[in-house]
């Protein structure tokens, strides 16, 4: 009956209630052609050598497309594999300005800002 489950999914059907329910409630990643494009893109930026004016990646699409799904992985599975934060998330929203884009960056970096 269980057949058609994955050995890793049907090891589960044995589990207590309260682990069967952390499994179903833990964040998934399907490996989309255009997420894992945007992931490589991602590292090889993060492997560049240091430079003067450094290349930056902008995740730009409509809305509800994955884009801080994206962003947001690859920065946690780099702080997973370093000692030192070298990835920042910046989100502003549509149509905010770009005084409003510039201030997203600065409390992005934790920068102190004006009151």
């Amino acid at each position: 009956m269980v057949e058609h489950l994955l050995p890793t999914t049907s090891a589960f059907l044995e589990a207590d209630v309260a682990a069967r329910i952390a499994h179903i409630r833990a964040p998934r990643w399907i490996g989309h052609p255009g997420a894992s494009a945007a992931h490589v893109a991602m590292q090889q930026l993060l492997e560049r050598p240091s430079s003067l004016r450094p290349r930056g990646l902008l995740l730009a699409g409509p809305y509800h497309n994955g884009k801080t799904m994206i962003a947001e992985r690859f920065a946690v599975e780099h702080l997973r594999r370093f000692d030192r934060q070298r990835v920042w998330v910046i989100q502003t929203r549509e149509g905010a300005g770009l005084s409003h884009f510039y201030a997203s960056i600065l409390s992005g970096l934790r920068a102190p800002q004006a009151a």
